[in-house]
């Protein structure tokens, strides 16, 4: 099923899907007893990047996909407007909407880079009281800016005439092997960026946005609920021994904290990997132990 949410950036197409009767793994918790779920994607891209692992979750959650304005369902009327604060507004609404129409009291937040700079906004702001856990995946936010990193958001990235021929190959390299249908499938939505002014200029202003002076998080270690941050060790845009070890800083020292073995989008590349984490953390969020980020074991030969 799917809902539209109108929001000042545009109408958002947020897809629901719930568990199928009978479909739940004996042992997984009741849809009922358990908050929904609300899945955050990067930029760019849209709600169908989180495809290989939606079978999973929805089997044990009420789960909501969102699109950031301007991609995939969802409108942007005005694409220039599109920033990372922006989205925080547009993801309030989102809340709200799922309390009136859906009777979604609580949810887990999950959300991959701009996604999850938002999961940790919704988690610090007015709408706290609904967010229940967070699962943070590669997120923006705890980059430290400087002159060339502010330069590299607004001029390069940020410019849809020099964005235009780099954003293909950021994707290549952020996506990872494309091992998998997924990710094959959302690098062919990446590659048709190039030729949509439209969605070219929403990537850009949301670029635009990391540089700008109200981008970021006002107290991440005064979050005061259970965190999973995974961070994928090849990853070009994030560094995971940079931005990675940043976040884990910043975060409260409870935080549960994973590197696997991939670049930005882990549930793309390595799906079965990163349910293999996410699933048992939603099971129990509260009985998480903090563990410090550390590249994965290496599998014993046979």
């Amino acid at each position: 099923m799917r809902m539209t949410v109108p929001t000042h950036l545009g109408d958002i197409a947020v897809r629901r899907l719930d568990p199928l009767p009978g479909s739940r793994p004996e042992g997984a918790p009741a849809p009922s007893g358990a908050p929904a779920l609300l899945l955050l994607h990067a930029n760019p891209g849209d709600g169908r990047d989180f495809d290989a692992v939606l079978p999973a979750l929805a089997d044990r959650y009420r789960t909501f996909v969102v699109d950031w304005p301007g991609y995939g369902a969802s409108t942007a009327p005005e694409p220039g407007r599109v920033t990372p604060e922006g989205l925080v507004e547009v993801a309030e609404r989102v809340i709200d909407a799922l309390r009136e129409e859906q009777g979604v009291r609580e949810v887990v937040v999950l959300g991959n880079s701009v996604g999850g700079y938002v999961a940790c906004r919704l988690a610090e702001g007015p709408r706290a009281a609904s967010v229940t856990a967070l699962i943070l995946v590669d997120p923006a936010g705890f980059t430290r800016h400087s002159a060339l990193t502010r330069w590299f958001c607004r001029e390069v990235m940020g410019r849809p005439a020099r964005a235009r021929r780099l954003v293909v190959p950021l994707a290549r390299a952020y996506l990872g092997r494309l091992g998998t249908p997924s990710a094959r499938e959302t690098y062919a939505r990446v590659r048709r960026l190039p030729r949509d002014e439209r969605r070219l200029a929403v990537h850009c202003a949301l670029w635009r946005g990391l540089a700008g002076p109200d981008f970021g998080l006002a107290d991440p270690a005064a979050l005061d609920l259970p965190i999973l941050l995974l961070w994928g060790i090849r990853d070009p845009v994030v560094p995971a021994f940079l931005d990675g070890r940043r976040a884990q800083r910043a975060l409260p020292a409870r935080t549960l904290s994973v590197l696997l073995p991939t670049a930005h989008e882990p549930y793309n590349e390595r799906p079965d990997l990163f349910l293999r984490h996410v699933l048992p953390f939603l099971e129990n969020p509260r009985a998480v132990t903090a563990r410090r980020l550390k590249p994965p074991s290496r599998p014993r030969s046979r």
